[in-house]
């Protein structure tokens, strides 16, 4: 009898411990729909990277990702193959109208590889274009192919138009039709829908999570797009510039720094912006005000510039990416304020850049005698527009202009003439 209780507690023990297993693989027994769409960012790989981790965390039975793509960032997709390549659970790629530049070396990575009828994918010549990342890019597609056993060749051809591929013309990029790719033994089928794609890979009674991208990530996703950070950039540096020679701070100021703020938010969002970035950013201002009061342009300046525009490029997800974005940024800025300057009303917005006022007789001026000033040493006055360093002074009731001794002097101060040179006024302030 007692034989017989230690066996069966014994078993149920073993039912008791394996139970929960049991239970986890039923659980378990989901497939994730992942798309991707759009322009491939950093947030986009993040994303897909993170969403990979969680499918295999949760045991799913397999990842379909979704891919509608015209390409995007070289360096975020091979984020995104090297994801796909090291994953542990079985990934296929539906092609859903078009895999093209990036997007193709995404699909490429995949296990299996299902297009829709009339898709497409290739064109992956890349951008700038030299002999370098022409190699590099040509490259991962060349591996990438052969990690999964398809073509290298075919791969190559679609980053590297002057290579000779069978059946495709010398000079152009491979870019291959669904029917050509499953002749071709790069899709393993060419099927309508996911509902087609689940049966193919024999996942038709599992438990479908259908991944979507959060606000953050859409956001991120949106703000790291090329020609958006190139349009929040062009913002920023005109707004700046109008902010520059108005007199205060104003609207201009604001709208230059939100602009700031988002070029900079997008990218830690999607991670690829270090705080070192914005500390040198803000550096670079504080040195472009600092410029301001003193007279000239010297190494504030200089280094006010150069620590923005370092900042500005290693803001991006790649130095290349940052310096095209900030080209594009300088010459739609070079387009834009001089018709900005017109639409607007430049002597309202550039008073301080451009002379819009003459200085007549019945205004109150009238031409100086060579020698007027030559008593005029030692007299006090006061400032009644800035000297940065020739501006306007008011002594004995006539205004008059005159150049500081050096140093930034703001309207309102008491100065003191030190010398009278023709019709020149040196002045200093009174201590």
């Amino acid at each position: 009898m007692m034989r017989k209780t230690a066996l069966f507690i014994l078993i149920f023990t073993l039912y008791l411990s394996v139970m929960p297993y049991s239970i986890l693989a039923a659980e378990s027994d989901q497939v994730y729909i992942i798309p991707l769409k759009d322009e491939i960012t950093p947030a986009m790989s993040a994303y897909l990277a993170d969403q990979i981790e969680l499918a295999e965390s949760a045991g799913a039975k397999g990842i379909i990702i979704e891919i509608s793509t015209l390409g995007g960032l070289v360096s975020s997709a091979i984020e995104i193959r090297d994801a796909i390549l090291n994953s542990q659970i079985p990934i296929a790629a539906f092609v859903k109208d078009r895999a093209v530049s990036a997007g193709a070396l995404i699909t490429i990575a995949a296990e299996t590889i299902i297009m829709a009828p009339g898709s497409h994918m290739g064109s992956a010549e890349p951008i700038p274009y030299s002999e370098k990342t022409v190699a590099v890019v040509s490259g991962e597609f060349r591996s990438t192919a052969e990690a999964r056993g398809r073509d290298p060749l075919l791969a190559t051809g679609m980053a590297d138009k002057n290579l000779d591929v069978p059946g495709f013309p010398k000079g152009q990029l491979v870019n291959i039709t669904a029917e050509e790719a499953k002749k071709l033994g790069y899709a393993d089928a060419v099927l309508d829908d996911v509902a087609e794609v689940l049966e193919f890979m024999g996942w038709s009674d599992a438990q479908v999570i259908e991944a979507e991208p959060d606000f953050k990530v859409r956001i991120a996703q949106f703000l790291t797009r090329h020609d958006v950070s190139s349009i929040l950039l062009t913002i920023a540096i005109i707004a700046m510039i109008i902010e520059i020679f108005m007199q205060g701070f104003g609207l201009p100021g604001i709208v230059s720094i939100i602009a700031f703020a988002l070029y900079f938010g997008g990218g830690f969002l999607a991670g690829n912006t270090e705080w070192w970035a914005v500390l040198l950013f803000l550096i670079g201002l504080i040195l472009l005000i600092i410029e301001l009061f003193v007279p000239g342009f010297g190494v504030f300046g200089i280094s006010g510039i150069i620590s923005l525009v370092i900042a500005i490029i290693f803001a991006a997800p790649t130095p290349v990416q940052g310096i095209i974005t900030l080209g594009i940024a300088l010459a739609a800025t070079a387009v834009l304020v001089p018709i900005l300057y017109k639409l607007l009303g430049g002597p309202r917005l550039f008073r301080r850049l451009v002379l819009t006022e003459s200085e007549t007789v019945d205004k109150g001026y009238v031409s100086k005698d060579p020698h007027a000033h030559a008593d005029l040493t030692g007299a006090v006055g006061e400032v009644v527009s800035p000297l940065r360093p020739v501006g306007t002074v008011l002594i004995d009731g006539e205004r008059m202009e005159a150049i500081s001794d050096g140093s930034y002097l703001p309207k309102g101060i008491k100065v003191k003439v030190v010398d009278s040179k023709g019709t020149q006024i040196i002045v200093t302030p009174v201590e």
